[in-house]
């Protein structure tokens, strides 16, 4: 049950632990979200609880439909590759002019965000491996800060809205077998070493590559056109 605090301190609280929910699985794509339901569960209004699955439904982790209520946004193939598509073409170029253009203090900044990557496991031990949570808010740090440098605030923001509607994506697919098996440690690592010797080029093709391998694993994993379809009903 969420802590009795403010209307607001309520609705960020409601809306981390929905978030950490869907991200890890627990509430799976397509699940309908009843308000009143939700209320109960963490003991506050529905005021608060629609402020929370507003917040969700900015980063596209929720869906509301006029007729059909609330949903944890269902996994798309079509969608997948469309973020894919564009995260390559904007935060590609975002990185680009990050790369030739970030000076000391960005090549510092970049080098202390991949340790605070590098010392997290990427999942948590257990029978069912669960996402690290401190790993992912390092491993979306670690990319924000790689493209800081470029100096566009309108390329920041559309790539900082990219990266939120794809968490949901990323962390789907860090529960399938094959990415047990990739090396994303040494894909970041290869991130970094193009960063810091100014190589825009390896820098724009890694990153390329690093987001159509978890493109690729979805589609591995099943994620096929028929996965495009409506929300379920159930609970």
């Amino acid at each position: 049950m969420a802590k009795r605090a403010g209307g607001e301190s309520l609705a960020v609280m409601v809306y981390e632990q929905l978030r950490s929910a869907i991200l890890n699985g627990d509430r799976p794509p397509g699940e309908r979200l009843k308000p009143g339901e939700l209320g109960e569960q963490y003991g506050v209004s529905l005021s608060v609880v629609r402020e929370a699955l507003g917040l969700l439904g900015a980063k596209d982790l929720v869906q509301v439909d006029r007729n059909r209520g609330f949903h944890v946004t269902p996994l798309s193939l079509r969608a997948l590759n469309d973020l894919t598509e564009a995260r390559v073409v904007n935060e590609g170029a975002a990185l680009r002019l990050s790369v030739e253009r970030g000076g000391v203090t960005w090549e510092s900044e970049v080098l202390a965000a991949h340790h605070r990557l590098s010392v997290q496991p990427m999942l948590l031990p257990g029978d069912q491996p669960r996402r690290n949570e401190e790993w992912a808010l390092a491993h979306l740090a670690f990319h924000r800060t790689l493209i800081e440098a470029c100096g566009n605030a309108v390329l920041l923001d559309i790539c900082a809205r990219l990266s939120d509607a794809a968490e949901v994506y990323r962390a789907w697919s860090a529960t399938g077998t094959r990415e047990l098996h990739r090396d994303v440690a040494g894909e970041h690592k290869g991130l970094l070493d193009a960063a810091l010797a100014h190589d825009t080029e390896a820098a724009e093709t890694l990153f390329a590559a690093h987001v159509r391998r978890t493109q690729q694993i979805l589609v591995d994993g099943g994620l096929t056109p028929a996965a495009d379809r409506p929300a379920t009903e159930t609970a």
